[in-house]
Parts: structure tokens; sequence; C-alpha cells
């Protein structure tokens, strides 16, 4: 999943120094409505083991970002080791009733890096990004068949017993000069439940459909999707 998030810091980057803003994901309408929108506040435009990533998503806060995956041996994401793990991190989402800790970790069924044309193609990937506090649980997984173009990646998002379809949104307010999806989309049986951007600066949409106790949940899968970064970055 090299270009989830690639594209955008790059041109986030280079926006820095020109004094422009970058694009922004375009909810879908029927996510849009009748949902409550976490803005992202205070959030550096660097990434990286020697930056404090800490931002606030709406009322609650990230914090604890730590990237130094490979060297801590309580590190742990389900289905993941260190042989298969191709980039992992873990942060910390405060707000409610305690803090809730997240870890994320990427893998490529061919760890080989093949480059062409000077970009580094890592295979076929996946994300997992887990929430846990207590005995509660939540996860996102993200699969992509096409690393390199990530605007067709799809997944599930599980919450305790509940299990919801995820899917890749792709518009923007303006050109994405990035090839990897603006977002993500969370679905029931019944409708739209909410959304991420991972466009810096992000956003959450967390609609009246998703239930009260998943909420908080849900917000903290999707700062770990917005915190990804590609292996080659690494």
């Amino acid at each position: 999943m090299k270009s989830l998030v690639s594209g955008a810091v790059s041109l986030v980057m280079g926006c820095g120094a020109l004094g422009c803003a970058g694009p922004r994901m375009v909810a879908p309408e029927d996510v849009a409505q009748g949902s409550q929108v976490l803005e992202v506040t205070d959030r550096s435009s660097m990434s990286g083991s020697l930056v404090n990533e800490s931002f606030k998503l709406g009322s609650f806060a990230v914090s604890d970002v730590d990237r130094d995956w490979n060297k801590k041996s309580s590190f742990s994401v389900v289905g993941y080791s260190n042989a298969t793990t191709t980039t992992g991190y873990s942060y910390k989402v405060k707000g409610g009733a305690g803090a809730w800790e997240g870890s994320c970790a990427s893998s490529a069924n061919d760890k080989g890096v093949h480059v062409m044309g000077g970009s580094v193609d890592w295979g076929t990937t996946k994300l997992t990004c887990e929430c846990k506090q207590g005995g509660t649980s939540a996860s996102v997984v993200l699969h992509s068949n096409s690393p390199d173009n990530d605007k067709n990646s799809a997944g599930a998002l599980t919450v305790g017993d509940a299990k919801y379809k995820v899917s890749a949104v792709n518009a923007t307010d303006k050109t994405n000069l990035g090839s990897g999806a603006a977002g993500f989309r969370y679905d029931s049986e019944e409708g739209a439940l909410g959304a991420v951007e991972v466009l810096r600066p992000g956003r959450v949409w967390l609609n009246a459909r998703l239930p009260e106790a998943q909420r908080l949940p849900v917000a903290c899968v999707s700062a770990g999707l917005m915190l990804y970064q590609p292996p080659s970055d690494h």
C-alpha cells in the first residue's frame, strides 16, 4: 500500500513552501448527510520518528505516535510478524473515559524491492490498524492488489462483533496529484456509517447510524489510517 498517503505528503510539503493548500477529500453525499465531522487541528506537515506527530481529532487527542516498531518487543498486530511486516507504528487516542491504544502494520506478499523507473514497488500489500481499550477492540483491514495505485483499495471494519465494509473514496475538491485514495468510507447493510480522509490534515465523518459506543473506536482506527506512511520512507 505504498501510495496510500505518499502523494498527499509530498504535495503538502511542496505547498508548504509555496503557501498553497492541497486537495481535500469530498465526502460522498450519503456520508456527509447526518454526519458529525471531526476536523484535524494542530497537526505537523512532517512525519517520522523525530517528529511530534500528535494532533487533535475533533474533541479527541491523538498522541504518543511511535514508529520504532522493530525496536519494541511489545509491538504486535494480529496476523503480522517481524518477518512479514514492512512498516508499523503505535499511538493513543484520548477522549471520554480513558485512552485507546492503537497500532498499525502493513505487509507485502513479496518483500523484495523492485525498482521501476525510480519508484519502489512493494508487491500486493495489506494494512491493518487495531485499537483496544480494556476488553473492547476495533480494527480496520485494507487490501490493495495494485500498491502503486490505491484508488481501488477495499477492506473491512470490525467493531466488537459488528463488521462493516470499507471502500476507497477518490473525489477531491481540486486535482489530486497523488496515486492513492483520498480516503475511505465505512458502510453497513443499512447505509453509510462514516468515512476518513487520509489527505492531510485529515478528517473523520461519523454518521448518525453509527452506534454511540462505536464512535470513539472508529475514530481511533481512522486516526491510524491517517498516520500511515509507505514502507519506502523508513
